[in-house]
């Protein structure tokens, strides 16, 4: 990066913009820009733990620990499984699923929960709400913060996929596709349930090593891309 930035003119003897009226704007606004969203994202990393902080309180009230499952179970008739991500992480089982499911389904969508918790999802997820409140104008970041969660959903059931049938994951997301959860946290069903079950059943290939290499350094290369054309005057 050293060599980048010489390369580019912006050696450390060089003159700062920001010194007269223009350079303020100059310094100022790509500041701004970087700043907002991170400021948002604390905020929204704050408010979300707040939330999961009061959720567990009336869960340590009216839920009871199982050992077995390592999971708090709710006495309630709706089909349902979330999970609290976060420092104290908790994943919540309805007494309903408990009646409704098999051996298999259940651990299954225990699995799914824990890979939230374990893939610290919920900041990926705070991450696209803080982008979708600084710059809620744009389309793309009201579309970014419903497709991250439920690529999130899609992940999670990746990795219980790991472990478990297909059949048992696919059945249990029938089965609690009404599941409902609180702010914060992340439901095995919800409004993506249909599609992540005909996913989850369609028979799929792996992506050749090849094809994953190419997207890697894609990813890689795509922040260099505007140093690389900021310094296209020094090519010459």
């Amino acid at each position: 990066m050293s060599g980048l930035l010489r390369f580019c003119g912006l050696t450390l003897d060089a003159r700062i913009p920001g010194t007269g009226p223009v350079g303020v704007p100059a310094v100022a606004v790509p500041a701004a820009v970087a700043l907002l969203p991170l400021a948002r994202f604390g905020h929204e990393l704050l408010r979300a733990r707040r939330v999961r902080d009061r959720h567990r309180v009336v869960l340590d009230l009216v839920g009871r620990r199982s050992a077995r499952l390592r999971a708090t179970v709710l006495d309630h008739d709706t089909p349902a499984a979330y999970c609290l991500p976060g420092r104290r992480p908790r994943i919540v089982v309805s007494a309903g699923a408990l009646r409704l499911l098999s051996p298999a389904q259940l651990e299954s969508v225990l699995e799914h929960e824990r890979a939230h918790v374990a893939g610290r999802h919920h900041l990926a997820l705070a991450a696209t709400e803080a982008f979708a409140r600084v710059f809620r104008w744009l389309p793309l970041a009201r579309e970014a913060r419903a497709q991250t969660a439920l690529l999130l959903e899609m992940a999670a059931d990746d990795r219980a996929l790991r472990r478990h049938p297909r059949e048992a994951l696919a059945s249990a997301l029938y089965t609690m596709a009404a599941g409902r959860a609180p702010s914060g946290a992340f439901t095995v069903g919800g409004p993506g349930a249909v599609v992540r079950l005909q996913r989850v059943l369609a028979a799929r290939r792996r992506p050749h090593p090849a094809l994953c290499g190419l997207m890697a350094a894609a990813a890689v290369a795509a922040p260099l891309l505007p140093p690389l054309l900021g310094c296209a005057p020094g090519l010459g």
